[in-house]
Formats: structure tokens, sequence, C-alpha cells
């Protein structure tokens, strides 16, 4: 059915008339949403999404790699302050590479092998060892800069030239400056490890005569000279005493929170940890042993009638002379040694480093919530919990019942509870946007249905409705007419034949 723009302009102005202000409005909206939708995507997909190819650059790289990208007419962008860089997903194999071939980035800026592999005409030994300590510092740096959180290095070395007395040497010394990631902090055992790597790397140099400092202006070498103060804790030593402290106070948090809620306790703990490494050797020996004894006895007899005579005779040991009126002379002598054995006991005791010294332990509770007699069960139950041992090591422990500050906890609940609002809300919306979506879609196809089964209809009746009297007489003779011209080019037709 043809229809002008007349008609076709009535029809829209009936169909408009007849519907109600909400049907109009579905009507209206739901096409748009769906226009908005579709542009949006249309927007989202023909903006590309970049990637990054150099991060942390210098200036003058940054300045370099742009300079490069503009001539060769490539979309880029920047961030961190210009130190990244980043190109198109698609096109960024083909950029990196035709940056390679260009040579950027320049990288090292002092080749290690170009400097040294190379003999120049008329350089000295001194132009030589130069080249060296140059080509020496910016390998240090390139191995600095891999080092986590650390953005750029700058290594400063000073090799005095070799004298032939020993005393009139000169100590070699390196000044290195550190520029951090933000929210980054050097630790001790990372500052020891970069001095480590750098009196390695450079002959003569000690750990004293290292330098290291960062941007900020803090000297991170002084933990270099203090690691031989017998009273200074070592990183490690502080990491075992923060994580017996965390393990003590999470297992207590964790038993009070499962028998009171989340929020009504807050337990502390501080321990003194022993450090010291002591060695003790006992020999204990047996009741009474006897290490060594000696025994002498010694028997004499002289016998003779009427007294002694003296001489040789009677003043020789064992000699038994008798003369001619019956005198008679003996002497023995006995000696002997017994040594016992030793009962002896060795004891070797080495006490382990990192036993608590002193434990102390502080539990604060919600008055509000638990009851002043409830506290000397806590503090039993804490006391075991924790190992408190107040008669040898001198722990404390203390349990206290205070009012707590909800005003944080107020406002954190009221603003989760908003999120919450607002994501419930969010869904809802969603859900009636797609309701309306899909009641405006089918609300469209009910009216095209509609309206094709009318004019189905009126186009049956049309055709059902009785031919008159009149019209069917025309067609009569219209037919009629037409079968005489049939019949006259046919007769035609044969006559030429």
């Amino acid at each position: 059915m043809n229809f002008s723009w007349a008609e076709f302009k009535e029809s829209i102005q009936k169909f408009w008339g007849k519907l109600s202000r909400p049907q109009k409005i579905i009507t209206v909206a739901a096409p748009l949403v769906v226009a908005i939708a579709l542009i949006s995507l249309l927007i989202m997909a023909s903006n590309p999404s970049y990637v990054t190819i150099f991060k942390n650059l210098s200036d003058a790289e940054a300045g370099e790699i742009t300079a490069e990208l503009k001539a060769m007419k490539v979309n880029y962008k920047l961030e961190n302050n210009g130190r990244n860089i980043l190109v198109p997903e698609k096109e960024a194999a083909e950029i990196r590479l035709a940056l390679a071939n260009e040579g950027l980035p320049q990288g090292s800026k002092f080749s290690w092998s170009e400097s040294l592999d190379k003999m120049r005409v008329g350089e000295t030994e001194s132009d030589r060892r130069l080249r060296y300590i140059l080509g020496l510092q910016t390998e240090i740096e390139n191995a600095l800069t891999t080092l986590s959180g650390v953005e750029y290095a700058d290594v400063q070395l000073a090799m005095p030239e070799p004298t032939l007395f020993a005393e009139q040497q000169e100590d070699t010394t390196a000044a290195v400056l550190l520029k951090l990631a933000p929210d980054t902090q050097m630790t001790e055992d990372q500052v020891r490890a970069i001095a480590n790597l750098l009196s390695a790397s450079v002959e003569g140099l000690q750990l004293e005569n290292v330098t290291i400092s960062d941007t900020y202006g803090n000297l991170l070498s002084d933990v270099l000279k203090e690691t031989d103060s017998p009273e200074k804790m070592t990183a490690s030593q502080i990491e075992l005493q923060n994580q017996i402290e965390e393990n003590i106070r999470k297992s207590l948090q964790s038993m009070l929170d499962r028998a009171f809620g989340h929020g009504s306790t807050v337990v502390r703990a501080n321990a003194i940890l022993d450090f010291d490494q002591v060695k003790t050797n006992i020999e204990t020996h047996g009741p009474g042993a006897i290490i060594s004894e000696s025994h002498t006895s010694e028997n004499t007899i002289n016998a003779y009638p009427g007294g002694t005579v003296p001489g040789v005779d009677t003043n020789v040991p064992g000699y038994e002379a008798v003369d001619g009126d019956g005198i008679v002379s003996q002497s023995e002598k006995t000696s002997d040694t017994i040594n016992h054995q030793v009962d002896k006991t060795t004891e070797e005791i080495i006490r382990n480093q990192g036993d608590i010294r002193r434990l102390s332990v502080s539990v604060l509770v919600d008055e509000d919530k638990i009851g002043f007699e409830q506290l000397p069960q806590i503090e039993a139950i804490v006391e075991a919990a924790a190992g408190i041992d107040r008669e040898e090591r001198g722990d404390q422990l203390q349990v206290a019942a205070l009012p707590f500050d909800k005003t944080n906890l107020l406002a954190t609940e009221e603003a989760l509870a908003e999120q919450a609002r607002k994501e419930q809300m969010r869904r809802y919306i969603e859900w009636a946007i797609g309701a309306i979506l899909a009641l405006a879609f089918i609300f469209v196809l009910y009216r095209m249905r509609k309206r094709k089964v009318q004019e189905d209809t009126l186009q049956l009746e049309q055709e059902l409705q009785p031919v008159p009297l009149a019209a069917a007489e025309e067609l009569l003779l219209a037919q009629e007419e037409a079968e005489r011209e049939a019949e006259l080019r046919l007769a035609q037709q044969n006559q030429k034949t």
C-alpha cells in the first residue's frame, strides 16, 4: 500500500493522540536510552586502548622519544610527570621496534665495552684509568636502578692513583645518591647490600668509606657505623620482636573477639627479647672422690746385749751382723701408691637467642558492653593464654574497662549503610530501566502487530465485498473485448505465416 506524506503524518498524529501520558514518555525515552547506549559503545570502540612501552625515563630520554614519535606521527600519552610513555596497544610492538632501530632509548650514558675495548691514539694510562672509572660508575648505577624502589641512582667514585709506599696510599671512597619511589623507604639490610655491592665492585673500597644518601637529604649509610654497637638491634631482631608481639596480640584478640564480639576489646603486647648468647660449661665431680693416695711404712729392729754398739753395722738398713758377743740388727721399709678414677660429669648449656625476657600485655574492654564483674575472668584467661610469668620474668598484665569512642565507628557504619543504600538504589534503577526497555519493546511489537492485523482485516473485507452490477457488466464487457482482440491478433499471425 502506497501512502503519501500527508497520510503518513496524519496516521502518526492519530497514533500519538491515542497514547496516554505514560505511554508517550516510554515511547520517547526508550529510543533515547537505546541511542545513548549505542553512541557510548561506538565512542568506546573508536577510542583505542593505550599501553606503556617505557617507564621511569629521564627527562632527556623522554624528550628524545617523544620527538621521534612526533616525527613518526604516532599518537601517544604521558604519565608520571612525563616519565612514562603510552602508545596505542595495536601499534605498540611496531613502535617499539622502530624506536629501537633509531637507538632509543639510549640506556647507559657510558658503554663499558666500547670504553675499554678500544685503544685511542695518544691516550695515556691516566686517560684509560679515567674511562675505566666512568664505565664502572655507570655499570654500578645500572645495577642499583634494578633494585626495588630505586628510580634513579648516581654513583661517584674517588680512586686515587696507586703509590709505591703503602702509608702514603689514600683510601678509595664512594658516594651514592638514590632517588626512591614514592612511599618507599630503604631498610637497613638494603643499605648494607648496596654498600657490600660497591665494596665488592671497587678495588680497595672499604665499607666505612661508602656514603649513601637519598634525594631528600637523608644519610642512609649511618646504619653501617652502628652495626658494631652491642645495644643496637639489627633489622632481623626487630622483625623477630615485632612478629612475636603480633602473634601474641592476634591470638589474644581472636579469642576475645570470639567471646565478646568484634570491636569490644583492644589488645596490645610488648615483648623484650634476650638476644645474648650464653654458653655454660658445668663440670661435676662425684662425692668423696680421691684423685691420688700414697702409703709409706718403715720397721727397724736392733737387738744386742748390754746396749747398742755404734758403728757402720748398726746404721746400715737390712744388714745383719753377728759378732762374737751375739749382737743382731734388722731394718724393713714398705711404700705403695693408689690412683682412683675420677667421677666427673661435664655439661654444656647454650641458651637460644630470642627468648622472651619480659612480656607486658594490656587489654582494654568497652565498659558499655562488658561489665566490671567480668574483668577478673578476662585477666585469668589472658594470663594463661599469653603465658604470663610474674614471678621469674616479672611479666605484667593490665585489664581495664573504659568507654570507647564510637564516633569513628558510627561514622563508618553510616558510610557503609549509605553506600549499601546507594548500591541498592542503583540496582533498582538498573532493574527499572531494563523493565521499561522491555515493556517499551513489547509495546512497540504489540502496536505493530495490532496495526498489521487491522490492515489485513480491512483488506480482507474489501476483497469479500460484493461487486456492484454496473461494475460487473463493465468488467464482463472488458473481458469480451480483450478476448476479441486476442482472437484478432491470432488470426493476423496465421495470415502472415
